[in-house]
């Protein structure tokens, strides 16, 4: 008996073969080889943007990518009308077939296009990644509304360096937002929140802890985590919002709030990890992105001799439960809120030129001044780079270390 989703996949495969194989030989002789849509605009009268994705589709290197391509039945039910008076009987007799095929397939399937699409999607990473592109910019548009403010780029750098406790690790994160844009005027926008130490020592005195720069874990100002050198001037007001030990940095709302075009804070985490690392796999940063923005940068640098058989990798997943301890979820496994996000990693060059950001002409100084702030060399890193169009705000980013030859 044969399995139900190898089934569809093999009438997914005909019916894109089929429909390839009818509609080619009749753009051919309606718009010439190669096919131009300005042919097929002013022979035919179709609309531009029809015109143009039949003449894709045709151009596409695999059938896969053809169907996913290709107009909707609808669509090209027009280019047979609009063909009728001039094209071979015969070409349009087995485009029809095929069309009607296609409409039947997508019938067939309980979501209908965009189902097809995702299955397609599912063995084909060419057509994966367009159908992610394309959902992650609608959503950007739909979520810098809804939120009332957006950003251009969101840079961070993550910095896993020696700890002063024996046998630690600190780990220094700088966070660049660059183009602050407020949409609503009643929208605030949180920068950064902060759980400093508390006055009395706790139990767990030895445990990870947050602090600035410096390494002052009762810091709690605005000013003790934004650097001013590698922000626009004048610095904005920033509102200090507390819940419980929780601080909260905001930019309040108000129209005649001028927005800085580059807002840079920096904190740092005491005691966040050992340095013994027995596994082979191990999370170091889970964000939550709470500004829809344009463009995201990630970066990961490890300090010279700390980890030498490590490398980053990253998944994206739905929040866990309010309250519950960070989950590691090792990408490439099944899990119930793995998210369909992907991003590639690349390799950084050693030293402050990992630092460069193309078209932020400032991102190496505001870098290595503040690791100089923080006592740090910027020449004694290895790092690597996670970019991002269009992410997706409020999904976790989980950031992990794969170190090879380690037990799982």
């Amino acid at each position: 008996m044969i399995d139900e989703d190898d089934g569809r996949t093999a009438q997914v495969a005909r019916v894109a073969s089929d429909l390839r194989g009818a509609l080619t030989p009749l753009l051919a002789a309606l718009a010439g080889t190669p096919s131009r849509p300005i042919r097929l605009t002013r022979e035919l009268g179709l609309d531009k943007s029809l015109a143009s994705r039949l003449v894709q589709a045709c151009r596409a290197e695999a059938d896969p990518e053809f169907l996913h391509t290709v107009p909707s039945p609808t669509g090209l039910r027009i280019l047979l009308e609009r063909a009728r008076r001039g094209a071979d009987a015969k070409l349009l007799e087995r485009a029809a077939h095929a069309v009607d095929a296609f409409d039947n397939l997508i019938a067939s399937m309980p979501g209908g296009r965009q189902a097809l699409d995702a299955l397609m999607g599912e063995g084909s990473s060419t057509i994966r990644e367009r159908r992610e592109q394309m959902a992650r910019q609608a959503s950007f548009k739909a979520q810098s509304f809804l939120f009332g403010h957006y950003c251009e780029t969101l840079a961070t750098a993550l910095f896993i360096v020696p700890s002063a406790d024996a046998g630690r690790v600190d780990v220094l994160e700088v966070h660049r937002r660059l183009g602050l844009h407020r949409l609503s005027p009643s929208a605030a926008l949180p920068l950064l929140s902060v759980l400093p130490r508390a006055p009395a020592p706790a139990a767990d005195d030895d445990g990870p802890c947050m602090a600035d720069l410096r390494g002052d874990p009762r810091a709690s100002r605005p000013e003790d985590f934004i650097v001013a050198d590698a922000s626009s001037a004048p610095l904005p007001t920033v509102r200090v919002d507390r819940d419980g030990a929780l601080t909260t940095f905001v930019l309040d709302p108000g129209d005649d709030v001028r927005l800085p075009a580059r807002l840079t804070t920096a904190f740092r985490v005491l005691r966040a990890d050992t340095v013994e690392q027995t596994a082979a796999y191990n999370v170091v940063r889970n964000y939550m992105l709470h500004t829809p923005c344009r463009t995201l940068v990630r970066d990961v640098f490890v300090a010279r001799g700390l980890w030498p058989d490590a490398t980053p990798q990253v998944g994206f997943y739905l929040p866990g439960p309010s309250g519950t301890p960070m989950v590691a979820i090792e990408p490439g496994k099944p899990h119930l809120r793995r998210v369909n996000l992907t991003a590639r990693i690349e390799q950084l060059p050693d030293g402050e030129a990992g630092f460069d950001l193309a078209g932020v002409e400032d991102q190496r100084p505001a870098i290595a001044g503040t690791l100089g702030a923080a006592g740090l060399d910027p020449a004694a890193f290895r790092g690597w780079r996670c970019r991002m169009a269009y992410p997706v705000p409020l999904i976790e980013m989980q950031v992990a270390m794969r170190f090879s030859g380690r037990g799982s």
